[in-house]
């Protein structure tokens, strides 16, 4: 019993030698590494509290790609610090290099379209295509900008529905904005038929175009021929009213000609 009470304080002892050689050697190299870490993370949140103040407040920054920028400057400095606390342990840079390029290609391709969305997002974000409150068409989705998010865009289409479009969907249609001009020609098509010549019908139409509020005086409006069909003469009538409710302006203006002409064989139809 002796014996092995002997053994077992022997054992103890040398383990007891070798973990304090361990932490005279090593100690110090990890509380270094941890202390890395700890000044990495407190940095990153200052350097992101900084980077959100001064492009929010100094540059008005979009509030999305503010975001965006600091919640990325942030993560940059983690990463440089985790790089920096694994070099203290004598991690080599060529392996932290090598598996950081292994780690990023697996999330590269793990997660390649929503990469994408974010790349055409901040492209959005930067050129401007369109912005909130605007009504746009882009790749068969026609609505009002809600929101301008970092991975998809969520518009308000005319029958109140709520679509969210992928923002690399978006990117890579041709997009065309219904509301950054103020103003939009409006088309009609008018059948002038055979009880007035074209000469009357044009008159007529001026008399009612000034009369009508909501039609804009400049670019003045014009009517040209566009088609013979049978012997009965069309007319085009080319307008301008405001972008914001120019579909209420061509209504309001084909009820004018109908009630203006009468039973005077002359009808409107609107061009798809």
């Amino acid at each position: 019993m002796e014996k092995q009470a002997g053994r077992l304080i022997q054992t103890a002892n040398t383990a007891l030698g070798y973990v304090t050689e361990f932490a005279l050697n090593y100690g110090l190299t990890f509380l270094g590494a941890i202390a890395l870490l700890v000044i990495g993370i407190i940095a990153a949140k200052m350097l992101e509290r900084w980077v959100r103040n001064t492009l929010s407040q100094v540059f008005s920054f979009d509030a999305t790609l503010t975001s965006f920028l600091s919640v990325l400057a942030r993560y940059t400095v983690l990463a440089l610090s985790s790089v920096a606390a694994l070099t203290q342990l004598g991690v080599p840079t060529a392996s932290i290099i090598a598996a950081l390029g292994a780690i990023g290609l697996a999330v590269g391709l793990a997660l390649q379209g929503t990469l994408q969305n974010i790349a055409a997002g901040v492209m959005l974000l930067i050129l401007r295509p369109f912005e909130v409150d605007e009504h746009v068409l882009a790749n068969g989705i026609s609505g009002t900008v809600s929101t301008l998010g970092l991975f998809a865009t969520e518009l308000k289409t005319d029958d109140g529905l709520i679509v969210f479009a992928p923002n690399s969907t978006l990117w890579n249609a041709a997009i065309t904005n219904h509301s950054r001009n103020k103003a939009r020609r409006v088309e009609l098509e008018i059948d002038v038929g055979n009880d007035l010549s074209p000469e009357q019908v044009q008159k007529g139409l001026l008399r009612i175009l000034d009369a009508e509020k909501s039609i804009l005086k400049k670019p003045q409006a014009e009517t040209l021929f566009s088609a013979i069909d049978g012997g009965a003469p069309h007319l085009t009538l080319r307008f301008w009213a405001r972008s914001e409710g120019w579909q209420k302006s061509r209504s309001a203006l084909t009820e004018a000609i109908n009630k203006g002409f009468g039973k005077k064989g002359v009808s409107v139809s609107v061009p798809d």
